[in-house]
C-alpha cells in the first residue's frame, strides 16, 4: 500500500500532525464504514490497514525530525570511530593477506623455475659428470615394460650395474630410445658412464652391436623390400640395409621403419622425414648402388 492511497482512504491529503488527529479521522470514518452500521467489511478492513500504515509512516517521519541529544551524538561519534577503526584494521588484514598471497605465488614460481632449470640442466650435468672419468661398455637390454621404460645391464669391476632408462612409446607397440629405433630385449648398445660413480651414465643407443644390427635387419627387411619392390629375401634388401646403416647409422634405419607413420605419432621419424631422406642425393646413390 502506498502512503498516498492510505491517506486518501482516511480522507487526508498529508500526514496528520499528531496521532490524535489520525485517530480522529479514523473514528469518523469507522462510524460510517463499520459492518455493524451497514458498512462494507472490506472497506472497513482497508480503513484499518490505512490507519496502521499511516501510523507507521508518522513514526518514521517523527523519528527523523527528532533532535539528536548530546548523548546520542556522542554514541554516533563512537560508532563512527569504531567503524573507521574496523575498516582500518580490515584494510591492514587485507594488505597482509595480499602480501602473503604474493609471497606464496613468488615462492611457487621460484620453485617451478628451479625445477625447470634443473630438468633443463640435468643432461648437461650428467654429461659433465661422465666426462670426468668416462668408461665405455656394451650394455644389454634385460627388460622392457613396453610403455615408457626399459632396464639395461652391464658389468664393471666384476659387478653388475643395472639402470632404468626412459623411452618413448609410439604406434602402440614400439618403445624407442633416443636414436629412434625400437628397444628390444637382448639388444646391445654402448653405454658411457663415470668410472667412479656409474649412477652417472649416458646410453648411446645409436652405437649398436653386430647382433643388434642383425635383429634390426629382420625388422626392416620388409619395409626395404617394399621400397625396392623386390622380395624380402632378395640380395638388394641386404645390400641397401647395410649401406644405410654404414652411411646414415641407426637414424637412417629409423626413417625407413617409420616411413608410413604420421607426424603426430612420431615427431622424430615419420612419413615426412622419410620423404626427405628418400629424396636425398646420398640415399639415391645408395639405392642405385644396390640395384642391378
Amino acid at each position: 500500500m502506498k502512503i498516498t492511497f492510505a491517506l486518501s482512504i482516511l480522507g487526508l491529503t498529508q500526514l496528520p500532525a499528531t496521532e490524535e488527529d489520525l485517530n480522529l479521522a479514523y473514528r469518523d470514518l469507522a462510524k460510517i464504514k463499520h459492518p455493524d452500521v451497514g458498512g462494507s467489511e472490506k472497506e472497513f478492513k482497508e480503513l484499518q490497514e490505512a490507519r496502521d500504515y499511516v501510523k507507521k509512516a508518522m513514526i518514521v517521519v517523527n523519528y527523523a525530525k527528532k533532535p539528536i541529544s548530546a548523548e546520542d551524538e556522542l554514541l554516533k561519534k563512537k560508532r563512527e570511530a569504531l567503524k573507521a577503526e574496523m575498516l582500518k584494521r580490515r584494510s591492514k588484514e587485507d594488505h597482509k593477506r595480499n602480501l602473503q598471497g604474493t609471497w606464496g605465488i613468488g615462492v611457487i614460481t621460484f620453485v617451478v623455475v628451479l625445477i625447470v632449470l634443473a630438468a633443463a640442466m640435468r643432461p648437461s650435468f650428467i654429461q659433465w659428470m661422465v666426462s670426468r672419468s668416462p668408461v665405455e661398455q656394451m650394455a644389454t637390454v634385460v627388460h622392457s615394460d613396453q610403455v615408457n621404460q626399459f632396464i639395461i645391464q652391464w658389468e664393471y669391476n666384476n659387478e653388475k650395474v643395472i639402470k632404468t632408462v626412459n623411452g618413448r612409446f609410439v604406434e602402440g607397440r614400439w618403445l624407442l630410445g633416443d636414436a629412434g629405433m625400437p628397444i628390444l630385449k637382448g639388444s646391445e648398445f654402448i653405454v658411457v658412464f663415470n668410472g667412479s660413480n656409474p649412477d652417472y651414465f649416458l646410453l648411446k643407443d645409436h652405437f649398436i652391436s653386430p647382433q643388434t644390427a642383425e635383429v634390426y635387419f629382420h625388422v626392416l627387411k620388409y619395409p626395404l623390400a617394399e621400397i625396392l619392390d623386390v622380395s624380402s629375401d632378395d640380395s638388394e634388401v641386404v645390400c641397401l640395409y647395410w649401406a644405410i646403416l654404414d652411411e646414415f647409422g641407426v637414424d637412417g634405419l629409423a626413417h625407413v621403419l617409420f616411413s608410413q607413420t604420421p607426424l603426430r605419432k612420431n615427431w622424430s621419424h615419420n612419413e615426412r622425414t622419410f620423404r626427405a631422406f628418400h629424396e636425398s642425393e646420398d640415399f639415391i646413390k645408395l639405392y642405385r648402388s644396390c640395384s642391378p
